[in-house]
């Protein structure tokens, strides 16, 4: 983060973290290749907690609450990886490549809560699943979000109480309750 992925060598990566360059290379052939195996491994978790979530016994705006909770914790969490590799467009090109399988399982996953509680009588059964998730990853990785640490004066818990309120309700006034 302090230097950007072009300006930080392996040898000072190593030296952060506390082994020998020799040491790093054994396990990783190149920065590139330990860059890819950070968002593999980031991935690979966000596709369990999401299988995790499908599973439990509760409805399926239960389920999309946590799945959001999930993925704002994630971004929020790890949202230096996304940064370090915002301007090196070949390695971008190259991760999303390689998480393109966990990406893909987890979108299938949601869009299955989706349609679930589309049955269940939650959800809009006339907007499409796939306009659903659009939705979804739009406000999650919207501008708003990947600027939170930027100056936001919006608490990070409220944020995703928002993000969720404009998920599940949109951003019209709820109807005012009735007189009397």
């Amino acid at each position: 983060m302090e230097r950007g992925y072009y300006d930080t060598s392996m040898g000072e990566i190593a030296q952060r973290v506390g082994v020998a360059k020799g040491t790093l290379y054994q396990h990783f052939e190149s920065k590139e290749a330990l860059m890819i195996v950070l968002f593999k491994r980031e991935f690979h978790d966000l596709q369990v907690a999401t299988e995790r979530i499908a599973q439990m016994s509760v409805d399926a705006q239960e389920k999309m609450s946590l799945m959001i909770d999930t993925l704002c914790y994630h971004l929020a969490e790890k949202h230096p990886l996304f940064f370090i590799i915002r301007n090196a467009t070949d390695l971008e090109a190259e991760i999303h490549q390689e998480i393109k399988e966990y990406f893909n399982a987890m979108r299938a996953q949601i869009g299955l809560m989706l349609d679930e509680g589309k049955a269940e009588g939650i959800f809009n059964v006339a907007l499409p699943t796939e306009v659903m998730l659009e939705v979804l990853f739009g406000i999650i990785v919207s501008r708003l979000f990947k600027n939170f640490h930027q100056g936001l004066q919006v608490k990070y818990e409220d944020l995703v109480g928002h993000l969720k309120c404009i998920y599940f309700h949109g951003i019209t006034a709820p109807a005012p309750a009735p007189a009397g």
